[in-house]
């Protein structure tokens, strides 16, 4: 995991697949028991040792053409389910998907998603300048661009809920430095230099990774 020099053990990472249906909602109950049963045998696996588990990733294409309610109800309820509990300082749960989309920071998403698009966008006008060699040039990036560069770091094949268990979050928030983080991601995925991944490349593999 890298933050083993922070006391954060190895382990392994559980994959799990939920064979529930957005049907209009009415297959949640499925996802949220899927998730609560991976969680539980998470917290009982520990979180190191041969049969530990550091996080989980659960695989649920029945949700992949309906982000509003992945979004939006789904980890509402999950992170509800969480507080109710009072897990937050055992998991955290974030949230990707194949149409993820940047809050634009008019309103509150909840935990486990994206910075908003006006914190991107201050990070990478922060950062952007610094992280360039002498020989680049930096092209600005548009409001829908930066968007896009946050989005692609939630994007994956299906939807996915991942769970992480919280010292791992606190231990790796503690030591990585966010705004240059996001700003290399950003400028990696959609900026406009030689090495650049470009939007269209992403959107190829990303068809690939779901045939």
């Amino acid at each position: 995991q890298g933050l083993g020099d922070l006391g954060v053990p190895v382990a392994n990472i559980m994959y799990r697949h939920s064979s529930a249906l957005s049907c209009e909602g009415n297959d949640v109950y499925l996802l949220m028991a899927d998730a609560w049963e991976a969680i539980s045998d998470m917290v009982a696996a520990g979180p190191s040792g041969k049969s530990g588990v550091s996080s989980i990733l659960l695989s649920a294409p029945g949700f992949d053409d309906d982000f509003a309610l992945w979004a939006g109800p789904v980890f509402a309820m999950l992170e509800t389910c969480v507080g109710a509990i009072q897990g937050e300082e055992m998991v955290g749960i974030v949230c990707f998907h194949p149409q993820y989309v940047t809050p634009d920071g008019k309103s509150w998403p909840g935990f486990g998603h994206m910075h908003s698009v006006p914190r991107l966008k201050q990070w990478y006008e922060e950062h952007g300048s610094s992280s360039s060699s002498p020989s680049s040039t930096t092209q600005t990036l548009s409001d829908n661009e930066i968007a896009a560069g946050g989005a692609w770091q939630r994007r994956t094949p299906h939807a996915v809920i991942n769970v992480l268990r919280a010292e791992q979050l606190e231990a790796a928030e503690g030591r990585r430095r966010s705004g240059e983080l996001y700003e290399r991601n950003i400028r990696v995925l959609v900026g406009k230099e030689e090495d650049s991944i470009g939007l269209e490349k992403l959107e190829e593999d990303l068809k690939r990774e779901q045939c």
